[in-house]
């Protein structure tokens, strides 16, 4: 048996993928190095989180929302959801939403599949092309196919579970 370090995969990368992970690569170097003194601090932690913090999902969707020239009611409605759930959105910038939900609104708001992923992003999720019902969701959003009930048609014809 062939050790990784024997492996032709790793032939001629192996020692990049060590020194990197151990630290000595120079693109990770470079960027470490200016850190490596706040590294146990609590302010390096905050500065490195206030530095590198993107929008939430709460932000985001609140933002394309504005920009798709909807209402929050026309969204949260659309995407038969409570309002409490969509309140809670709007109120709470860590709130994340459950994966069902988080879809439902990406259909509700006509979202490309794009625009879907990146916003599907920030809750920490994805649509992954090796789940069939991930790929009829992407499909729907390719074809324009934005009715929740069209969406849970075609789910339920393929034996997956809905959006309900």
């Amino acid at each position: 048996m062939t050790s990784l370090r024997e492996s032709n995969y790793w032939h001629d990368t192996w020692d990049d993928l060590t020194s990197f992970l151990n630290g000595s690569h120079s693109m990770l170097s470079a960027a470490r190095k200016p850190r490596m003194a706040e590294r146990d601090t609590q302010e390096g932690i905050f500065d490195f989180i206030a530095a590198t913090m993107d929008l939430s999902f709460s932000e985001t969707l609140l933002h394309m929302i504005d920009c798709k020239g909807m209402t929050d009611v026309q969204v949260y409605k659309a995407a038969g959801i409570d309002r409490r759930v969509f309140s809670r959105l709007r109120s709470s910038r860590d709130y994340q939403p459950s994966r069902k939900t988080a879809i439902r609104l990406c259909l509700a708001m006509r979202l490309t599949p794009g625009e879907a992923m990146m916003l599907l992003e920030k809750a920490g999720l994805c649509l992954s092309r090796s789940k069939k019902d991930d790929l009829v969701v992407l499909y729907c959003l390719q074809h324009g196919i934005h009715q929740i009930e069209a969406v849970n048609e075609a789910l339920d014809r393929l034996g997956l579970e809905n959006l309900d």
